[in-house]
């Protein structure tokens, strides 16, 4: 099964409004420096709410840096495999070792989005709030989290059916 355009296309999306997300909290960050130290005049909120926007950036972001291989990865397995088999007949071997790679990801991103999704159903049930100047209900931040966990979940199932087709899109 191909990897699905629409999901690119989401998760395009979502990893540009990241992007620019984390632009805004470089800005607000660089602000906060100025009025801080120039001014003598520091705000009470701004790093409250940059600390929020790099959160819902970063998990906005993270399904699409998987697909575009933008993660960190070590690839001299996968490099030693291709070059003993001389990169055989499909590169079955460096096939092999993105799926394993792939699936570990899977498991790990499973147990992530359990705990998260426990968590956030707690964070519901107790109305916590974040412990800061400004505090905003947790349960909006594991929201953000497991909303993240599940996209980055579909983006990488996807990639794992991509590798049994002949693409070798995501081998490396």
């Amino acid at each position: 099964m191909p990897y699905p355009k629409l999901l690119k296309k989401i998760n395009q999306i979502f990893g540009r409004i990241g992007g620019c997300l984390c632009f805004v909290v470089a800005i607000m960050f660089l602000a906060e420096a100025i009025l801080r130290y120039v001014f003598r005049h520091p705000t009470s909120w701004m790093t409250d709410y940059a600390t929020y926007l790099h959160c819902l950036a970063l998990f906005m972001g993270c399904a699409y840096t998987f697909q575009v291989h933008g993660h960190v990865g070590v690839d001299m397995v996968r490099k030693a495999v291709d070059k003993k088999t001389h990169c055989a007949r499909n590169r079955i071997g460096s096939r092999i070792m993105a799926i394993v790679g792939h699936c570990q990801t899977l498991v790990f991103l499973g147990i992530t989005t359990y705990w998260v999704f426990k968590m956030m159903m707690n964070s519901y049930s107790l109305g916590s709030m974040t412990a800061a100047t400004y505090p905003i209900p947790q349960f909006v931040l594991y929201l953000i989290i497991f909303l993240g966990c599940i996209l980055m979940l579909i983006t990488v199932f996807f990639i794992v059916l991509t590798l049994f087709t002949d693409s070798d899109e995501y081998i490396e």
